[in-house]
């Protein structure tokens, strides 16, 4: 009994692991049943799937595969390269390679096609596609829309790759090989072509700069106006303001001299030596002589010595000597303060007593 119930479990154990199908985490599977030749129409992702003891797991890639038309060995190249001429009957050679990705929504339908043998389908494709539009453009729109040429022949193929249940995921124009003699003559002009752009680009970078300088020139003119107009509202305002601030002080002036002649009973011969005398007050380190006739003063100028001068020179300190009625060299010295650039006594009456105030 107990090796009945080993058995039945071994037996359990076996099929358990038999019915268990294990896909790679790239790939999609199709389980096939080997009983009865069928391909099931559940798509499976990777990882391990319980699917049954007598169904196995057809794979299928989920990246993108590349299908290239070129002459590198080592199993890099799919086929060999494309020879066809181009539109003008030029001989011409291309290596061209694409990548494409299986639809798996459509794998069962894939299966059903081609079994597992469908890259052998796509590049058959391909090949007449490509064939096709290359024969269709002449030598040198290899060169100046190669772009455009590829974009082409990607559309070409991405149509027909359709109806084959894949999708077309990028093309390259890897070699595009022309007649030495033509290649040469398509470089020449070439080169030819992009020394002209050259000079143009030249030219509209000279007249750019042109036109910047006349910019800057312009600006530089409004500048200035604008700089002239400030300094001249300038000037306007503070000359305003000065002769605003004279007026005032002239206002304040005669009004002090009229609140000055009526309490001081001033006549306007008065007045007229109060101002001067105002005037005088307003100068600094000033001098004055009284009561000397034909006098005449000389305000912060520098001025030949005197006789009094002359004489104080002998003593150690400066003194001024104050003229009597009788003779001059007999008069008492008396000290004065430094001579301060101030008035000086140049000339006088003998007849008139003088006084000397500071």
């Amino acid at each position: 009994m107990l090796a009945a119930i080993g058995g039945c479990f071994v037996l359990l154990v076996i099929t358990l692991a038999m019915s268990l199908g294990y896909v790679e985490p790239n790939e999609y599977g199709l389980t096939y049943n080997w009983l009865t030749k069928q391909i099931g129409s559940t798509v499976y992702h990777g990882g391990t799937h319980l699917i049954g003891p007598w169904n196995r797991f057809v794979e299928f890639p989920a990246t993108a595969q590349t299908i290239e038309f070129s002459s590198r060995q080592h199993g890099l190249a799919t086929s060999p390269m494309l020879h066809t001429r181009t539109k003008e009957g030029l001989g011409l050679y291309l290596s061209i390679a694409f990548q494409y990705k299986l639809d798996p929504d459509k794998l069962p339908q894939l299966y059903a096609l081609t079994n597992v043998r469908y890259e052998s389908l796509y590049t058959r494709i391909a090949r007449d596609q490509l064939l096709e539009a290359a024969s269709e453009y002449e030598g040198p729109q290899y060169w100046v829309q190669r772009e455009e040429v590829g974009n082409q022949m990607r559309d070409r193929i991405q149509k027909n790759l359709k109806e084959a249940y894949a999708d077309v995921w990028g093309l390259q124009l890897l070699v595009i090989d022309l007649p030495d003699v033509y290649e040469k003559k398509i470089t020449s002009t070439q080169v030819q072509q992009q020394k002209i752009n050259t000079r143009k680009n030249e030219q509209q970078a000279t007249s750019i700069r042109a036109d910047t300088e006349v910019l800057k020139a312009e600006f530089d003119r409004k500048i200035q106006v604008v700089r002239a107009g400030a300094e001249a509202n300038y000037t306007i305002a503070t000359r305003l303001a000065a002769a605003e601030a004279a007026g005032r002080k002239i206002k304040a002036e005669g009004s002090a001299l009229k609140y000055l002649r009526k309490h001081l009973n001033l006549s306007a011969d008065g007045a007229v030596k109060f101002q001067a005398l105002s005037a005088y007050g307003g100068l600094g380190n000033a001098t004055f002589v009284a009561n000397v006739d034909n006098a005449r003063i000389n305000i912060n100028a520098p001025s030949p010595p005197s006789f009094l001068q002359q004489a104080s020179q002998h003593k150690a300190s400066h003194s001024l000597v104050l003229p009597g009625s009788g003779n001059d060299t007999d008069a008492e010295p008396v000290h004065a303060p430094p001579p301060r650039n101030s008035a000086f006594l140049l000339s006088r009456s003998r007849e008139t007593r003088p006084m000397a105030a500071a």
